[in-house]
C-alpha cells in the first residue's frame, strides 16, 4: 500500500443536465433529440448510474504505459491517462487528422448543428459514451452530444465471452483463409444474429445450419 494522487472529472457537477439530456432528450431548456429511440437497456443503464448519484471518477492512473499526464501540470510525472477519457477523445483527433489531410474542415463534423453523432458501441461502454464524454463535451463548449447511443449487447462464441486476449474469437482474415468464398455467409449469420436486444451467441452448429454453399 503507498499513497498517490489522481485528477478527477467531478461528474457530480453534471448530473442534473445529463438526466435532462438522456431521459427527455432536453439540453438547456431545448430539444435535442427524441429519447424514445433509445434502446430500453440503454436508457435504464444510464437512469441506474444517475438514480445511485453520480460521483467524481477518477481521470489518470499510476502505469508504466500509456498517454501522459501532460508534464506541465505539477506533480504530474508517471501519471497516465485514464483510458476512457482518453480515446473518445482521440475520435475528435482522429477527424482533425483526416481533415488535414484532405483539405476538409473538421469542426463540420464535430460542431456543425445539422451534423448528428451516433455512437454504435457494446452495452459495457455506455457509460462512457453516455456520461463521462458528453460532460467533456459540454465542459469545453461548442461540441454536439450524441443524438442516439445504439448500444448492442454481447455476443458470445460457443458458450464463452469473446475474448482476443484469450484467443476465443472467430479472427476474419484466418476465416477467409480457411473458407474462401464465404464471407457473405459469415456476414449473413452476424446479422441474424446481432445481439440488438439481448445477449444472442455464435456458434459453428448454427452457421452450418444457416449456410448455403455451392460447390
Amino acid at each position: 500500500m503507498r499513497t498517490t494522487h489522481h485528477w478527477y472529472l467531478p461528474l457530480e457537477n453534471h448530473e442534473a443536465w445529463l438526466r435532462d439530456w438522456i431521459t427527455s432528450g432536453t439540453l438547456d431548456g431545448v430539444t435535442h433529440h427524441d429519447p424514445g429511440t433509445w434502446k430500453n437497456h440503454v436508457i435504464g443503464q444510464c437512469k441506474s448510474w444517475l438514480d445511485g448519484g453520480l460521483q467524481p471518477r477518477a481521470m489518470t492512473r499510476d502505469l508504466d504505459w500509456g498517454v501522459d499526464v501532460p508534464p506541465e501540470i505539477p506533480g504530474s510525472e508517471g501519471k497516465k491517462l485514464y483510458v476512457w477519457m482518453d480515446a473518445p477523445i482521440g475520435y475528435i483527433s482522429a477527424t482533425r487528422k483526416w481533415a488535414e489531410t484532405h483539405g476538409r474542415n473538421w469542426e463540420t463534423r464535430w460542431k456543425d448543428p445539422e451534423t448528428a453523432l451516433i455512437h454504435f458501441i457494446g452495452k459495457d461502454n455506455i457509460v462512457f459514451h453516455c456520461s463521462i464524454f458528453p460532460a467533456i463535451l459540454k465542459a469545453h463548449g461548442g461540441f454536439n452530444l450524441p443524438v442516439n447511443v445504439p448500444a448492442n449487447q454481447f455476443m458470445n462464441l460457443e458458450g464463452n465471452k469473446i475474448s482476443t486476449s484469450r484467443n476465443w474469437a472467430v479472427w476474419v482474415d484466418e476465416f477467409v483463409r480457411d473458407f474462401p468464398g464465404l464471407q457473405d455467409s459469415l456476414r449473413y449469420n452476424m446479422i441474424r444474429n446481432m445481439p440488438e436486444q439481448r445477449d444472442s451467441e455464435f456458434t459453428w452448429k448454427n452457421f452450418q445450419r444457416h449456410t448455403i454453399v455451392n460447390w
